[in-house]
Order: structure tokens, then sequence, then C-alpha cells
């Protein structure tokens, strides 16, 4: 079966940490998963176990990772963790 989903159809999940450092209001993102275009919406890929709360932010995705890479890149993080 070919896909009809292309990189375009594909986005990151993001959650933006808002911090002060040294007086100074900064961010960082952190990714937190997938999503993809389907028929009738949007499907996300949350990896089992991350738990997200807060404003979750959608951007076209940039990584060049298929969605098994990025969920195994997760496992390998978490298992060198000790998640």
């Amino acid at each position: 079966m070919v896909s009809r989903y292309y990189k375009e159809d594909r986005y990151d999940l993001v959650v933006i940490e808002t911090f002060t450092h040294k007086g100074q209001a900064r961010s960082r993102s952190h990714k937190v998963g997938s999503a993809m275009v389907v028929k009738n919406g949007y499907m996300l890929f949350i990896p089992p176990g991350l738990a997200v709360s807060g404003r979750v932010m959608m951007v076209p995705e940039k990584s060049t990772l298929s969605e098994i890479d990025v969920l195994e890149a997760y496992q390998s993080a978490a298992d060198e963790h000790g998640l």
C-alpha cells in the first residue's frame, strides 16, 4: 500500500518551558511526540510513560527520522536514564 501522506502532513509535538536564569526570562522547547494527518483529523504519537500537561504546540516536522526511529530514540534515552 502506498502512503498518501507527505512530510508536510507530519508534525512534532513540543512543550515550551519558561524559566528565569540570573534574572532573565528564558524558554526552551522539548519534543514530546509527533502527529500526522489522518482522514478526520490528527493522530498523535506520545511515547508510553511520558506525562504531558500544559500547552502543547504542533509544529511542522523537522526531523528526517521515521516514527519507529523516534520511538526507539525515546526508549534508549529512557533506558539510559533509568526510567
